[in-house]
């Protein structure tokens, strides 16, 4: 039995995140990601043009479903899953972009 003080907690997102995933699929995905309290800001890499998820809000509904605000602002689920310093966020195509916890040490 699950109860509030045995389930998962939410992943820490706050920061800046590269992505590390090079499939043709996450290309509309951006470089970086940089999550902030409730805000969150993409940056294009040197050759992407238009990115999915530009700048908006996001918000994390359980340890395993992100919310975010896209190009269109149009609010989206992904599937989330993070290990360690890496986050995984799949979209509603079967497109999984991974992120990497960038050192800011």
């Amino acid at each position: 039995m699950t109860d509030a003080s045995t389930a998962a907690p939410s992943p820490n997102l706050t920061g800046t995140w590269s992505k590390i995933t090079t499939a043709a699929c996450a290309d509309k995905y951006p470089a970086t990601i940089t999550f902030a309290a409730s805000t969150f800001r993409g940056t294009r890499g040197a050759t992407q043009g238009m990115i999915w998820w530009d700048a908006g809000i996001y918000r994390l509904e359980g340890p395993r479903t992100l919310l975010l605000s896209v190009a269109t602002d149009e609010l989206v689920r992904y599937d989330l899953t993070m290990r360690a310093d890496e986050i995984d966020i799949a979209d509603a195509d079967g497109c999984r972009v991974t992120y990497r916890r960038a050192s800011d040490r």
